[in-house]
């Protein structure tokens, strides 16, 4: 079942679009609708929720009043924090077990609204994202007329969210609704046959091969950008279930003061995002998840460390070349896939990748066959040694007899799928 996630900013019609979604008869699971369900007295989080901000929260018919809650949260990055951890985890359960259920019918297309996937860095657990925006300006007009808020209440609240534009940047759709309603439900149609069309494509895993992926983890083996080094991505991936992003943030050192899409330093260095490409590449073939999927992932995890655009687009570029090499492409026909790859790359990052991440695809092709070499060499031509490393690695394998247990460990499990 193809796994979309909905989301964009407050008064955005992200709403809408969902609903539209499903009168076309698409499968739909509003996730705030799910929350509310469980804050609902008997609810597995009502008493949980009173306890942590009181019972100044209930209405007169004993219910949790909306607008009082969120008055408490958006008021206080702490407070946030402290509703996201009782609810969020139940959410996630229950998601979970409606999908399961709705793939079990058959159904090929889920979508899925939630306000903030992003903020949550969950937005990777599904295989396309989708953002609804608008001009701030609009946003601030429609929470006027449609909550009765001021001005300054509605700037606030937006205040308090991630910005649009912001967002947009890890969308693989993009859904303008700054226009009249009509304009926002064709929009919806348009989206309701790219979706349909897009689950009917035939989709299976390709394991990458045990050979290959540990060679890939011993010989792109590194400390990683900010601490997150190759092993330790794919020990976390493994044991949350998919790319999360605010617990890889959490990895980081320094460790970051503010929300995962902030950890990013600004002219942080080396070691570079794409030494971290090999793990993405071996993920997304052993679970069935396209190219598409892999520059989008590849894109957000070196926001978690790296600002600039040529780091972002280069690390999608290496996650591309290290998928066609973990698929059994050689070495020696990346180059004539580099046409191919870049405008993926470009439109993530904004730009041109890293000219280092080329470099250490020739260096790679130049030691095809001796890893080691391919290290030195790259380092000595100013690219990634990891990088080098790892698609040196994934083209010649490593002996599982002469792993150490840990990383054999992680490669079958990250290869298995």
């Amino acid at each position: 079942m193809l796994r979309v996630g909905l989301t964009g900013g407050i008064a955005c019609g992200k709403s809408h679009v969902l609903r539209r979604l499903a009168a076309l008869g698409v499968a739909t699971l509003d996730l705030d609708a799910v929350a509310h369900a469980l804050m609902a007295p008997g609810g597995v989080t009502y008493e949980e929720v009173l306890a942590s901000f009181g019972r100044g929260i209930l209405g007169l018919d004993g219910t949790i009043d909306r607008p009082r809650l969120g008055a408490a949260v958006f008021a206080s990055p702490d407070a946030r924090a402290r509703l996201d951890a009782i609810v969020h985890p139940r959410v996630r359960e229950e998601e979970g077990r409606r999908a399961a259920s709705l793939e079990a019918d058959g159904r090929p297309l889920l979508v899925t609204d939630a306000a903030l996937l992003v903020e949550a860095g969950a937005h990777l657990r599904f295989d396309r994202l989708v953002v609804v925006h608008c001009p701030e300006d609009e946003q601030r007009r429609r929470l006027v007329a449609r909550d009765g808020l001021t001005e300054a209440e509605a700037s606030a609240r937006i205040g308090a969210q991630m910005p649009i534009a912001e967002k947009r940047r890890f969308a693989h759709i993009a859904i303008d609704s700054a226009g009249a309603l009509a304009e926002t439900e064709a929009e919806a149609e348009r989206l309701a046959g790219e979706l349909r069309e897009l689950a009917a494509r035939p989709r299976e895993a390709t394991r990458p091969g045990l050979r290959a992926t540990l060679g890939a983890l011993v010989h792109g083996a590194g400390p990683g950008p900010r601490g997150l080094a190759p092993a330790t991505l794919a020990a976390e991936a493994l044991r949350s279930g998919g790319i999360e992003l605010a617990s890889l943030a959490r990895l980081l050192r320094p460790a970051p003061a503010g929300p995962w899409y902030r950890a990013a330093v600004e002219g942080e260095g080396a070691p570079w995002p794409e030494s971290l490409a090999g793990v993405l590449a071996a993920w997304s073939l052993a679970r069935g998840l396209d190219p598409e999927w892999l520059v989008g992932a590849a894109a957000s995890l070196a926001r978690l460390t790296h600002a600039d655009g040529p780091a972002v687009a280069g690390a999608c570029l290496a996650a591309l070349l290290a998928r066609d090499v973990a698929a059994g492409r050689p070495l020696a026909g990346l180059a004539e896939r580099l046409s191919v790859f870049e405008p993926l790359a470009r439109r993530w990052g904004g730009g041109p990748p890293a000219a280092r991440v080329d470099a250490a695809r020739r260096v790679a092709v130049a030691h095809a066959g001796d890893p080691v070499a391919a290290r030195h060499s790259a380092e000595a031509a100013g690219a990634e040694p990891a990088f080098a490393g790892t698609l040196a690695g994934l083209a010649g394998g490593a002996r599982p007899a002469a792993a150490p247990p840990g990383l054999l460990d992680l490669a079958r499990r990250l290869s298995d799928g």
